[in-house]
């Protein structure tokens, strides 16, 4: 038993050994060949402009087009839509059909008085809610992203509200 523990520790030193490596090698074909230096281009080089096909969006500022779409997660976490929609003749904005007061501070418009939240909507699409009360996000500043609503979208809500043979006229 003593001889096979010791041939199995010779095999394993001589697998080692054969696995080190005693000195600096270098591919020989790599050695042979001379690489040319790398040079600057001769010609000069003309960047074009970064195309900003969203750049007008990044501008746009919330009720600029009518209504807004907010997307936020609601007091127990889980994501929520709200239709912020001008009212009583553009001095309110309206969510789920109770008025809330409209104030501008600089590039945030702020939507308060609603559900015991308030919408700060930032130029671009970004902004936070704050909400008062209880729940899981109570007295804390909670991301939104906001979109103005499509115009076909507005048609589709009127028409369907219309009663049965009658639509209601865009304005």
């Amino acid at each position: 038993m003593r001889v096979g523990i010791k041939i199995g520790g010779v095999l394993a030193a001589l697998m080692l050994a054969g696995c080190a490596d005693f000195g600096p090698r270098a591919m020989p074909l790599l050695e042979s060949v001379a690489l040319p230096p790398v040079l600057p281009p001769e010609a000069e080089l003309r960047a074009l402009p970064e195309p900003e096909p969203f750049a007008a969006e990044y501008t746009e500022n919330p009720f600029e087009m009518g209504p807004v779409s907010v997307v936020a997660p609601d007091r127990r976490g889980a994501m929520a839509t709200w239709q912020l929609v001008p009212c009583r003749e553009g001095r309110a904005i309206c969510v789920d059909g109770h008025a809330g007061q409209l104030s501008v501070a600089g590039e945030t418009y702020v939507v308060s008085g609603v559900h015991g939240m308030s919408f700060h909507l930032m130029t671009g699409g970004e902004g936070f809610v704050t909400r008062s009360g209880g729940g899981k996000f109570a007295d804390r500043q909670v991301p939104l992203a906001w979109e103005h609503v499509p115009a076909i979208e507005l048609s589709a809500l009127r028409e369907a509200r219309a009663p049965a043979g009658r639509t209601i006229p865009m304005k």
